[in-house]
């Protein structure tokens, strides 16, 4: 797959391409905000006019595929880096899949059951959900585990490539964390969700197993995001973008802040480059 040409521009889903109403999530549930995002209008027609003038689009997303729905496909992009960059797909061709081994996988869930802390891992053909508390899965989608034989039954079966915790600090966790950070790196999510992506396998090294599977270099490339996990991004493209809700050390990174998510951030920046 050769040059073609034009932009390559990377994005991230959730508090980028979509904005997400915390406050519903709340109160009716993850499932119910999360599971089927769905882009404005304006972000719809921002992917068609970047199509039109031989630009070329990836979705880059912390989100594993199982949870990338058709109202985010039907962007139409190019190709879509998942996992916060563990799973990579050019076209048709999927260029990298890395996994955590299982014995790692066990460990690090035996220390969260130890703690008491739930906790999702997550994968390319679903997400595992540990409650070690009895509680039911957040996601419908999800297979739901309360106990270490639980776990190891998910995992005779399905593979996982990266976990988070939600609603709880870092100090909450910091038995398990001093740990985790042996093998994985810890990126903030914002509302109190954390991210756990092994050591080397991140959003920006994934951009350059796209990169290289195009064949195109460095020049003109872009990457929009507004968490912890997108700042890996900033140093494999030539322009990064934050946006307006994106946490101070992301915007501190950035070349460029548009608006917020909440507001086009993505159409108002990708005019602002005059790529639409």
């Amino acid at each position: 797959m050769g040059e073609k040409g034009g932009a390559v521009a990377f994005f991230d889903v959730d508090g980028t391409l979509v904005w997400h109403d915390m406050e519903k999530a709340r109160t009716s549930g993850a499932d119910a905000v999360f599971s089927r995002p769905r882009p404005t209008d304006g972000v719809y027609g921002a992917f068609r006019r970047m199509r039109a003038a031989g630009h070329r689009t990836f979705i880059c997303t912390g989100r594993h595929v199982p949870f990338i729905p058709d109202t985010l496909l039907d962007l139409g992009p190019d190709g879509v880096i998942a996992g916060a960059g563990a799973y990579v797909r050019v076209g048709d061709e999927v260029v990298r899949n890395a996994v955590v081994e299982n014995d790692l996988l066990m460990e690090v869930a035996r220390r969260f059951v130890e703690a008491g802390v739930s906790v999702t891992f997550e994968g390319v053909e679903c997400n595992l959900e540990l409650r070690p508390d009895g509680a039911p899965a957040s996601f419908a989608s999800s297979e739901l585990a309360h106990d270490l034989a639980g776990v190891e039954r998910a995992i005779g079966r399905h593979s996982f490539c990266k976990f988070c915790v939600s609603d709880v600090s870092l100090d909450d966790i910091a038995p398990v964390r001093e740990f985790c950070e042996r093998y994985f790196t810890v990126c903030d999510l914002q509302y109190s969700t954390y991210e756990f992506s092994l050591v080397g396998v991140d959003k920006g090294t994934a951009i350059d197993v796209a990169l290289e599977r195009l064949g195109h270099g460095r020049e003109r490339t872009f990457a929009f995001g507004d968490s912890e996990n997108d700042l890996s991004m900033a140093d494999h493209v030539e322009t990064f973008v934050a946006m307006g809700n994106a946490l101070p050390g992301v915007k501190a990174r950035a070349d460029y802040v548009t608006d917020s998510a909440a507001d086009d951030g993505v159409v108002t920046g990708l005019e602002h480059f005059g790529l639409i």
